[in-house]
């Protein structure tokens, strides 16, 4: 039986109840489990289980790698893409998320040269196209080749062509 504590205040009279059993062995369950996974896995040390995420990061990376990359990295038939509509509209959607910002929305020039002229600084044939897009320019221009892959790449160099007609 609770004991009454001996004060009360406007009315309320304070019992000194013990906290319920379930609720203790929940919290002992709780520590155990926390000590547990503290010498299991690595935090404060490095862990009786060997387990690291860096390891599990890499090993993961590899295997999709071994995959993917032989796809991201695949060589596109350019020539196959010029002329091809549903190519052209792909390279133009990539083109106005990536490039427009220095050949402006219409690809007429801003910081970046104009691509619709028959002016082409760095080539205008497919190949140089490609070329340039993948490897960027020593006046300013980024490399997209690691950000974009071969079949985006392809994609914006058959959309940047029809726009000049190339040379």
């Amino acid at each position: 039986m609770p004991k009454k504590i001996e004060h009360s205040v406007d009315g309320i009279e304070e019992y000194d109840n013990p906290i319920p059993k379930w609720l203790m062995w929940l919290l002992y369950a709780t520590i155990t489990i926390a000590v547990v996974y503290l010498i299991l896995y690595p935090g404060f040390w490095r862990g009786l289980t060997g387990w690291n995420q860096h390891k599990m990061y890499a090993a993961e990376m590899a295997a999709a790698e071994k995959k993917y990359g032989a796809l991201k990295n695949a060589p596109v038939d350019i020539a196959g893409l010029i002329g091809n509509s549903a190519a052209i509209e792909k390279g133009g959607a990539v083109f106005a998320k990536n490039c427009a910002a220095c050949h402006g929305a219409e690809a007429r020039g801003s910081i970046g040269p104009n691509l619709t002229d028959k002016e082409w600084l760095y080539g205008g044939k497919p190949e140089e196209i490609v070329h340039t897009i993948t490897n960027g320019t020593e006046k300013g221009m980024p490399n997209w080749g690691p950000s974009l892959g071969t079949k985006k790449i392809a994609n914006v160099a058959a959309y940047v062509y029809s726009l000049g007609e190339g040379q």
